[in-house]
């Protein structure tokens, strides 16, 4: 599902609603939605602080990549981003689940069939 916005939080690039796989330096979690500009993503953690607005680290996001007559194509997308919103959005036995809005220091690299 595409959401394109510009509201009161000015964005400006088309947002899709994607569930992918994200990787961080020792964690994993689950992207809500992508732009070319930045994504959302959920982790549970119990290191609130390893998640605060203005934090920067290296990111990995795996994609699969489907073309009407060709086969589906597997691909990495690699960068770096700077948390820009971090909320507790629920409180589990496994740690706190965390919504993480990150947005891009630049335009992620893609790697194919690397996953």
């Amino acid at each position: 599902m595409k959401v394109e916005e510009k509201d009161s939080d000015n964005r400006v690039n088309t947002r899709l609603d994607l569930a992918l796989e994200i990787s961080l330096p020792d964690k994993n979690g689950k992207t809500v939605n992508i732009s070319a500009s930045g994504v959302c993503f959920e982790v549970i953690t119990d290191d609130i602080d390893a998640f605060a607005v203005g934090t920067e680290f290296p990111i990995e996001i795996a994609a699969v990549t489907t073309t009407p007559g060709f086969e589906e194509r597997k691909i990495k997308l690699d960068g770096n981003g700077c948390i820009v919103r971090s909320d507790v959005k629920e409180v589990t036995s496994l740690g706190n689940k965390l919504c993480i809005a990150l947005k891009f220091k630049e335009t992620l690299s893609i790697v194919p069939n690397t996953i």
